[in-house]
């Protein structure tokens, strides 16, 4: 009797959640809520997760090239495309919409690399297949495509001169569906020619250039062995100033030694912009053509150089260094804070052929180039604010002045040797020998 009381008890207990369940629909059964996620944007190899209300839901992608989804509801961006989550709890259903897009470029520089050319360069878009560049000389309108490449860079030639233009890109994927924002902006202007001297006359263009004579003090601060002439060591051919370096030699003694310095000082001083200097270089071993930049003594009264000196070219037999003058750099003071950044050329190379050299100076920084390509960049602002202040406020703030000459001998340019030079007269009591710096212009661009 007592074991029937017992089954009887279990059967009416089981029978009560029988009834409860039929009048109490679950949770399982109910309307699935989502509570965050029902629209996701996504750039790829990004991730985001789906709230439900209702717990025991299962999680269903559409399309898992575009985005796959955990068992928690943790939706992952694959590919860019359009799919749908689906979320079932029970016998109840939801979805959640997912658009996958190309994250957006962002440009690292926008630097000139000619006259009329600049390259952009930006990071690479995980997915990406290739961008597209667009060009404007307004900052907020008035862009066009002017370039689609699969690289991360971009080289825009041919760019009206005189006007800042602004840079931006997206990326595509292999079915052409581009990031969905624009890159940031970045902006690179070109300058028109202000001044230049072609040097195609029969003489020196005295409006533009004066001589400096004689030896300097202390070999013009490098024991260099030559006396500089007012035009006996210059001449012109096809479209070149020619200086010519030259050793004249009695009884077999090296008695002499001749070239050109010529400068723009209180005549033609700039302050800022493009300049360059297309030349071929001397070969004769001991020889150091120059084309370089002085300040012109408004920047700093104490002279050089604390007023500051910007080498742009410099052919020697122990390279060819593209070179900064100042008193400090990256707060150090040796050698007049000089820093040396090499152009990769040899004075041979120099010499084989005529080359580009530059300089684009803007108030910020100071950018070497060859043949239009970038070297060296002089930027102190990567350095504390005072060590900015310091090189720059006084150093590379104000107008300058052109330099152009050939050295012989001293610190910088070496041992003179005969190799490379030219026996143009050959006595029984004189020989002379020449080379000969080919300096084809020196042009400005603001």
């Amino acid at each position: 009797m007592k074991m029937m009381k017992r089954v009887l008890s279990i059967v009416l207990a089981l029978a009560m959640v029988v009834t409860v369940i039929s009048i109490n629909p679950t949770e399982a059964n109910a309307k699935v809520t989502i509570q965050s996620g029902k629209k996701i944007n996504l750039t790829i190899g990004k991730t985001e997760k789906i709230y439900v209300k209702q717990k025991g839901a299962t999680f269903k992608t559409s399309n898992k090239k575009v985005a796959t989804v955990s068992k928690k509801g943790v939706v992952k961006a694959v590919a860019p495309g359009k799919c749908k989550i689906t979320i079932k709890v029970g016998s109840s259903k939801a979805t959640s919409k997912v658009t996958v897009n190309l994250a957006d470029v962002k440009i690292t520089s926008a630097e000139p690399i000619s006259v009329n050319g600049a390259k952009i360069t930006w990071k690479k878009v995980k997915g990406a297949k290739g961008y597209y560049v667009y060009r404007s000389t307004k900052k907020n309108s008035g862009y066009k495509k002017v370039a689609t490449v699969k690289k991360t860079n971009a080289t825009i030639k041919n760019l009206a001169l005189g006007y800042t233009h602004y840079f931006k890109v997206k990326a595509y994927n292999a079915k052409k569906k581009v990031s969905a924002k624009y890159s940031n902006i970045k902006s690179v202007k070109t300058y028109k020619l202000v001044w230049s001297d072609e040097f195609n006359g029969t003489s020196l263009n005295m409006n533009n250039w004066t001589y400096e004579i004689g030896t300097g003090q202390g070999g013009w601060g490098n024991q260099e062995l030559q006396y500089y002439t007012p035009g006996d060591n210059v001449k012109f051919e096809n479209g070149s100033l020619v200086i010519i370096p030259r050793i004249a030699m009695k009884n077999g003694q090296k008695t002499e030694y001749t070239s050109t310095r010529i400068k723009t000082a209180g005549k033609k001083t700039f302050k800022y912009g493009r300049m360059e200097i297309r030349a071929k270089a001397a070969k004769a071993g001991g020889t150091w053509s120059a084309g370089w930049m002085l300040g012109d003594g408004t920047g700093d009264s104490r002279g050089w150089p604390y007023d500051g000196e910007i080498d742009i070219l410099e052919a020697m037999n122990g390279g060819v260094p593209q070179t900064i003058h100042c008193e400090y750099f990256n707060n150090q003071s040796w050698s007049h804070g000089n820093k040396n950044y090499q152009t990769g050329l040899t004075q041979a190379q120099c010499a084989e052929k005529y080359h580009t050299y530059g300089i684009i100076w803007t108030e910020k920084y100071i950018q070497f180039t060859v043949d239009g390509v970038n070297k060296g960049k002089y930027d102190p602002s990567i350095y504390s604010k005072s060590i900015y202040d310091k090189v720059w406020g006084g150093e590379f703030d104000h107008p300058f002045f052109f330099i152009l000459n050939c050295a012989i001998g001293g610190n910088a340019a070496g041992q003179v040797t005969m190799d490379g030079w030219n026996l143009v007269k050959n006595t029984a009591t004189e020989k002379v020998y020449e080379d000969y710096f080919y300096i084809d212009y020196v042009r400005v661009y603001q």
